[in-house]
């Protein structure tokens, strides 16, 4: 070897990774050698225990350099530290750049966003590499000896392969990641990962009109959902299911039928535990479902419309007028006049009719539409004082022909003096009532016979009017308008159209979204993002936003009713349900946030509280167990195979663990929760920071020209003198130009000191001068 023949005699040493220390020319020609096995079980990195091997060979008193022969890859990404502790000692690291061994096309590294979860298309990305030429192939992920997924390889040197896969259970799957090239027979090992599956999403579904409701949405929405169903009613049992539920979808249900109770702890849980809520449905739900001004209704993204209508009812008048002698004057035309107001408040489908009495009875104008305002007013017009008063025989004529007509309203208007015969008058006027007939009175031109009209108008179930003159014309009424609650549900066929991005919709195409069959029209509250809208009245079909901690989504139709019938045919109906369901599922439920990071020769445990503003899970503390992996040793006691992991709080919103890493592509297998959910585990996995040699992704290498530049050393040519650069001084050292500074700042200071104490010349020498 051309570095140890050559140089002045100094102490040299050799560090060998792999290989055999009884080779002759090795023990000969350096001071010592040592030899690194390249498969340490042990988790240390062949590189770096060199590099911190070559480091204690030099004395901590004296000079010295690092010569560092190596291809620059590492299979373990700690080698940054024993590189650091020789740069801190200005050890300069003299490089000569190996070449790289050709591989076949090998997978070394595979990634998800998200989590991975039952039932759940998961987006994966696999990283290959290949040196030394290759030919395309089939990149497959397996498990359990089959197939989950596969990919194309297009045969680069580095290649980023994206695929999908949706687990089928949930746990720990031990897969592999292997490629197969078209026409190549040498094939790498395969890349041994763990997978980490989350349990599906647990809805809590709370329907009531819908018969078969769950089990229904449960089919539709697939393997990657757990709906189940419970009675709100039941305190505890909701209580329970509310617990271990990422998701609640109030379908259909009408107000009344979910208990106060319930309706409160509902909204605790997605305003400070970070629960999803979904309300849906029809004719029974948001505002025709009664849940205008009750607690939920402050979480929806949309306004419950409910719109009035204003009913004028149908009635039918028949007016009486005394036109007998003791009318004649003014009296006659007051009572024209009142007669003429009362029809004029009558709507083009009342009926009207007029009697006359003078002695006799006379239908100045039989029961006709009030619209034929003219024949109506010529009748009246028509009208002349004289006879006698003979009222009774006029009453029971308007009695008898108001018993044929069919209006809401019937009512009976008496214009007279009250100078009239005496009669049954109390008989005729109770039996009219008990017919739904009034009777109201006006006494015309004053006098003293109010007592008898005020008693018409009392047996009459009416209203008595005293006009003694035309300036005191009263308002007669014959009937009370009242409004109905139009229904907020619109049948029919509606057009809709899709907003909102890819975030919420992905891949599905929003133009072929099928027309509705009905919905519940509601507005959209400001604030609240509207994915779905009907084309025409642009109303909120589908829309969302963050309530608190949780994410509250109106679907404004049933999704297994009749509104959406149409939809059941659309090909992607389930899928977008799924994807509505789980962008509102409760994504932070959990008090903790847990992440892995590698430190050395550990694995730390990061446990972050996710709401440590809010009282409910302040308490909570984090809870996990490990799962050893295959020939891994752990000193914790186990209970049933699983060891627990021990926390130690670093504040009080962050807990961490730590325990040695794994051995080569092994992994720690730990399941996590908290004390106040100990029924929802979080599977999270641990690789090794350490691969094989084979499974070596090259931008996890060490750059070589840098680490010669920046610890002062050289980078030598691979047939060169390697000897050349350890002749050489040791490292670039820096001047500490800190202490002379200090040094020069302290001589100004002295400087200045003397310079203001110095005497001052005396005033008289000045003068003189």
């Amino acid at each position: 070897m051309q570095f140890a023949d050559s140089g002045p005699r100094k102490t040299q040493h050799l560090v060998v990774i792999g290989g055999s220390d009884q080779e002759p020319s090795f023990s000969r020609k350096f001071s010592t050698v040592t030899v690194l096995p390249d498969n340490d079980q042990q988790g240390l990195s062949p590189l770096s225990a060199a590099i911190t091997r070559a480091s204690t060979l030099i004395p901590r008193t004296g000079s010295g350099s690092v010569t560092l022969a190596s291809d620059g890859l590492t299979t373990r990404p700690d080698d940054a530290r024993a590189i650091s502790a020789l740069r801190s000692r200005n050890i300069p690291i003299h490089v000569i750049s190996l070449p790289v061994a050709s591989i076949s096309p090998t997978a070394v590294g595979l990634n998800w966003t998200g989590e991975l979860r039952v039932g759940t298309a998961a987006r994966m990305h696999a990283t290959v590499i290949a040196r030394g030429g290759s030919h395309p192939g089939k990149l497959i992920l397996s498990a359990e000896g089959r197939e989950l997924a596969s990919a194309h390889y297009e045969g680069g040197e580095r290649e980023v392969i994206p695929f999908s896969f949706e687990p089928t259970k949930s746990g720990f799957l031990d897969a592999e990641l292997s490629l197969v090239a078209d026409n190549s027979p040498a094939q790498a090992p395969p890349l041994k990962v763990v997978l980490p599956v989350r349990d599906p999403h647990r809805i809590l579904y709370l329907g009531d009109l819908q018969q078969q409701g769950s089990a229904q949405l449960g089919q539709l929405l697939g393997a990657g959902f757990e709906v189940t169903q419970v009675d709100p009613s039941s305190s505890d049992e909701f209580e329970a299911a509310l617990s271990r539920s990422d998701l609640v979808v109030l379908d259909d249900r009408p107000a009344d039928s979910v208990p106060l109770s319930a309706e409160k702890r509902l909204l605790e849980a997605v305003t400070n535990e970070g629960l999803g809520l979904v309300m849906s449905g029809g004719r029974g739900s948001f505002g025709a479902g009664g849940w205008h001004d009750r607690p939920i209704e402050t979480m929806l993204p949309v306004e419950l419309v409910q719109k009035e209508e204003k009913r004028d009812p149908s009635t039918t008048l028949v007016v009486v007028i005394d036109t007998s002698g003791s009318m004649t004057g003014v009296r006659v035309q007051l009572a024209k006049e009142v007669s003429r107001l009362a029809i004029r408040r009558l709507l083009p489908h009342d009926k009207v009719g007029i009697v006359e009495f003078y002695g006799a009875k006379r239908w100045a104008a039989p029961i006709q539409p009030a619209s034929n305002a003219i024949e109506l007013q010529r009748a009246l017009n028509r009208m002349d004082a004289g006879g006698g008063t003979v009222i009774l025989p006029a009453l029971e004529e308007a009695f008898y022909a108001l018993q044929n007509v069919d209006t809401r309203y019937k009512h009976v208007l008496v214009l007279t003096d009250g100078g009239v015969e005496s009669g049954d008058f109390e008989s005729l006027m109770r039996r009219m009532a008990n017919e739904g007939i009034n009777v109201s009175t006006v006494l015309a031109g004053g006098g003293y016979h109010s007592e008898f009209l005020v008693n018409i108008a009392n047996w009459g179930k009416g209203r008595f009017y005293n006009v003694p003159n035309r300036f005191n014309l009263p308002e007669v009424l014959l009937k009370q308008p009242s409004t109905a609650k139009l229904p907020a549900y619109r049948p029919g066929v509606h057009r809709v159209r899709a907003r909102g991005g890819p975030g919420w919709w992905g891949d599905v195409d929003t133009s072929s979204i099928p027309n509705l069959a009905g919905y519940v029209e509601t507005k959209a509250k400001v604030g609240s993002e509207v994915l779905l809208e009907t084309v025409e009245g642009k109303h909120p079909v589908l829309a969302t936003w963050r309530f608190g901690l949780g994410r509250v989504t109106t679907l404004c139709t049933e999704p297994v009713g009749e509104g959406t019938r149409p939809w059941r045919d659309w090909t992607e109906y389930g899928k977008t349900l799924a994807r509505i369901m789980e962008r509102t599922a409760a994504d932070t439920k959990d008090p903790f946030h847990y992440e892995i990071t590698f430190d050395g020769g550990e694995i730390l445990l990061h446990a972050i509280r996710q709401r440590p503003r809010t009282n409910t899970f302040r308490d909570a503390m984090p809870i996990a167990k490990l799962i050893p992996a295959d020939g891994q040793p752990f000193t914790a006691p186990e209970v049933d195979g699983e060891s627990p992991i021990s926390f130690v709080a670093k504040s009080p919103n962050h807990f961490l663990a730590s325990w040695p890493v794994s051995s080569v592509e092994k992994a720690w297998q730990i399941k996590a929760s908290s004390s106040t959910t100990p029924g929802r585990w979080k599977p999270l996995v641990a690789p090794s920071p350490q691969v094989g040699e084979l499974h070596v992704d090259p931008l996890r290498g060490i750059d070589l020209i840098a680490l010669s530049e920046s610890t002062g050393g050289q980078v030598l040519p691979l047939d060169s003198n390697w000897s050349v650069a350890t002749s050489q001084p040791g490292g670039q050292r820096l001047l500490p130009l800190a202490s002379w500074l200090f040094a020069a700042a302290l001589l100004l200071f002295l400087v200045e000191i003397t310079w203001r104490r110095r005497p001052a010349k005396p005033l008289t020498s000045m003068v003189n001068q």
